[in-house]
């Protein structure tokens, strides 16, 4: 790809991974509820301000929309930081290992003061999936794919090959 007139070739030094996700939300303690009426554990390293519950992946973080926007250099100060869009572009997901189990999550959800946006159904890739929002419109999918078996963990286990670059 040309980048400043040459062509990058290098392979960029960054893992592959990532650990922590950061949701924006408007009140962290109302959020933090949320999340424990879903059964998750709050982690003994939360503090004041921001709440963190362990998963088999990245560590999920609350913590104030307006705080992460001046942290994240898109406002000066939290009193000037820009509101959370309606459809933020992201949405986390959580794969199942059926469709009946999609179904009871989706209904967890709800019944924890979640907001489904889309009911599970039938996707075109032959999977079964639904939507959903928590309190401060953070999106959530809800799949069961057929074609991912997961770990004991919970988590895809894809192939892990390669793809190679097209130039």
């Amino acid at each position: 790809m040309p980048v400043g007139g040459a062509l990058y070739t290098r392979r960029m030094p960054i893992a592959q991974r990532f650990t922590l996700v950061t949701l924006g939300v408007a009140d962290v303690a109302a959020a933090t509820q949320f999340y424990r009426r879903l059964g998750w554990r709050q982690s003994t390293h939360s503090v004041e301000g921001t709440t963190f519950f362990t998963t088999p992946g990245p560590v999920i973080a609350l913590w104030s929309s307006a705080e992460l926007a001046v942290d994240a250099g898109v406002a000066e100060q939290t009193d000037a930081a820009p509101p959370a869009p309606p459809f933020r572009g992201v949405a986390l997901a959580i794969n199942f290992d059926s469709r009946d189990e999609v179904d009871r999550a989706l209904a967890d959800w709800r019944e924890a003061g979640g907001r489904i946006t889309k009911p599970a159904e039938e996707t075109e890739w032959g999977g079964y999936s639904g939507y959903g929002a928590d309190p401060d419109g953070n999106l959530w999918e809800f799949a069961h794919n057929p074609f991912w078996p997961l770990d004991e963990r919970g988590m895809p286990q894809l192939d892990g090959g390669e793809v190679e670059e097209r130039r």
